[in-house]
């Protein structure tokens, strides 16, 4: 591909971290517990979704996993442990959580690598099959970010790179309202069968 060059991972970043783990350093789910700590289980769609099963951490532990991740906004999510090769870009600033040991905080330099680019590039087929020949481990896989470091991926300009993603983010939003139409179709059906089904079995007039 003309104009495309090969690189490792790590010359193309400023940073590679991770978070910490709770069994070691913190307690989760504590009364004082404000803060979300993010597992693979919140990285959805390439990007960050909390929910009521997400864990909690209290300040104090939030900025122990702080001085470790340093989260930015731009920085790239990796789950390197478990299910390997989910992602997402930090949008907005983190103030209220941080991540697990085992997701991976990849911070670009932003002259060379648009961070949406990355997540992108790092999950498609090629890529994801050449991450997967450096995992190691039993019942749990991982990647190390030593190794992580040395993944070689193939990258255009930053100005080709911003192209290809706002085409993809097309194509994202373009399925994401495809996705939530069918949903509700099915709810809507799902009603429509749950009404005629009581209808029916309860012998009470119908009105079609």
């Amino acid at each position: 591909m003309f104009g495309w060059i090969e690189v490792e991972l790590g010359d193309i970043i400023d940073s590679l971290t991770t978070g910490l783990n709770p069994r070691q350093f913190f307690k989760l789910n504590t009364d004082d517990a404000q803060n979300y700590y993010v597992t693979i289980r919140e990285l959805h769609n390439n990007t960050i979704i909390f929910s009521d099963k997400t864990d909690r951490i209290n300040d104090e532990a939030l900025t122990l996993c702080n001085n470790r991740s340093n989260l930015e906004i731009g920085d790239v999510l990796f789950s390197g442990t478990g299910t390997i090769g989910e992602t997402a870009v930090i949008m907005e600033k983190p103030d209220n959580w941080n991540i697990k040991e085992g997701v991976y905080a990849i911070k670009p330099k932003k002259n060379i690598v648009n961070s949406k680019f990355l997540m992108y590039l790092l999950r498609t087929q090629e890529t994801h099959s050449n991450i997967m020949k450096k995992v190691t481990g039993g019942t749990v896989k991982s990647i190390s970010m030593k190794e992580m470091k040395k993944l070689k991926i193939v990258i255009p300009s930053i100005t080709e790179q911003e192209y290809i993603v706002s085409i993809l983010e097309h194509f994202d939003a373009l399925c994401n309202d495809i996705t939530t139409s069918f949903l509700i179709e099915i709810e809507a059906r799902k009603k429509q069968y749950e009404y005629y089904r009581d209808k029916l079995l309860t012998f009470k007039e119908l009105n079609i």
